[in-house]
Order: C-alpha cells, then sequence, then structure tokens
C-alpha cells in the first residue's frame, strides 16, 4: 500500500483538493483585463502552483516586455480581489470528490495532513473555512509565507517543519502541476502522485516527476 509507514500527505489546493480548475486562470484574466491587457487561460497557466506574482511577473515580462513593480503589485491585488470574491460567494465552490472523507480516513491512520498553495494566507484561509476544513488540517502553508516558491521544495520542508515529521521518505506530495511534481521531486519525497484536474496533461504530470496519476486525491486509498 502506497500509505504505508507514510506519516505526512502534503496537497495542493485550487485543482487538486479544490475542485475549481480553471478558476485561478479566470480570475488572473480578469485582474489582467482590470488593467488593459487581454491573456487567456494557456497565459494565465504560467500563475499556476507558483507565488502569483512570480507568474504575473513572468507574464508580463514574457507577453507584454513590461517590467514594472507597480503594476505588478497593482495587478496582483486585483487578483486577490477576484479570487476572494470567488471563493467567498460563488456556489460552484466545492472539494474534489471524496476529499473530506479521505482526510477523514488519513486522520484514522495517523497520518498528519497538510497543505500546500501559490494562494497567499487571506486567500487559502477563506478556502479552507469554505469547505470546512479547519479541523481536518495539521498545518496549512502559503506563499506568503516562504521566500522560495514551487517547484523549490521549502513549502514541503516548511509543513513538515509544522507537522513534525522529520524524514522525507515517509511524506507524499500530490499535486495537479508540474511545478507540484517538480517540487515533491525536489523535497526527496517518498511518491509523488499527479492529480489529472484538466489543467495539464498526464503526459506533462509524468514528465515533470509524478510517480502515480489519479483522477481525485481520494484515490490513493485503492492504490
Amino acid at each position: 500500500m502506497i500509505l504505508d509507514q507514510i506519516e505526512l500527505i502534503v496537497l495542493d489546493m485550487a485543482g487538486t483538493t479544490v475542485g475549481d480548475t480553471f478558476s485561478v486562470h479566470d480570475s488572473m484574466i480578469s485582474a489582467f483585463k482590470a488593467h488593459g491587457f487581454e491573456i487567456d487561460r494557456t497565459i494565465a497557466s504560467n500563475v499556476l502552483a507558483v507565488p502569483k506574482p512570480i507568474g504575473i511577473q513572468f507574464i508580463l515580462e514574457n507577453q507584454f516586455q513590461i517590467q514594472d513593480a507597480a503594476l505588478l503589485d497593482s495587478i496582483h491585488q486585483s487578483f486577490q480581489i477576484f479570487m476572494n470574491d470567488y471563493y467567498e460567494t460563488n456556489e460552484n465552490v466545492h472539494e474534489t470528490k471524496g476529499t473530506t472523507q479521505f482526510f477523514n480516513e488519513l486522520k484514522n491512520r495517523n497520518i498528519k495532513i497538510a497543505l500546500d498553495t501559490g494562494f497567499v494566507s487571506k486567500t487559502a484561509s477563506l478556502v479552507v473555512k469554505r469547505l470546512n476544513w479547519v479541523d481536518c488540517l495539521d498545518a496549512v502553508v502559503t506563499s506568503d509565507e516562504i521566500t522560495k516558491g514551487r517547484p523549490n521544495p521549502d513549502m514541503i520542508y516548511k509543513a513538515m517543519e509544522e507537522t513534525r515529521v522529520s524524514d522525507v521518505q515517509k511524506v507524499i506530495k500530490v499535486g495537479d502541476t508540474p511545478a507540484d511534481m517538480k517540487q515533491g521531486k525536489n523535497a526527496g519525497c517518498k511518491w509523488v502522485i499527479g492529480v489529472n484536474s484538466g489543467a495539464f496533461s498526464e503526459e506533462e504530470l509524468l514528465n515533470s516527476g509524478a510517480d502515480i496519476i489519479v483522477t481525485y486525491p481520494a484515490e490513493i486509498l485503492n492504490l
């Protein structure tokens, strides 16, 4: 069983445990549009799984040849407004299939649960409260708490520190982006599991280091 001798599982949020594959894309598209820039979902995918200011900077420099710290900050603020409004009010906000039940089963097996995300703390907190996960989780690590985001392994190491897990070979990383897969590999996790949310292809996840692909994290129980 994949869960044998595992002490911690670190899971991404949007697209992995939260069933909103394109909400981040669309909030970023709206943020850029509010400042007079047109981008599509393919371009917006550059912000997935990384700290959002880094993703915004990449888009500004590579799509529009702009380097402007004030503009970057303004777009990021707009993104947070659109994203927070979505998680607070949109009726489509939901967990991926069986996630809460999966968390409860992990608890029964004494496996600790951490979420790591490219969102800032306020946005992550909105999601956790909206989905009633406050009592399920042992740690939530956000992009504004660390210096280097994915694919750097720092968020996984911080989750290990907060949950007092010392051996990375007793950690599973789960996510739906190539950056998640690379992060897990860079950390040295026992298993790196890709979630086929539709944001990226299975081939992209496997080529980035996924050991296994699932449709929902809950499927890990049966592997």
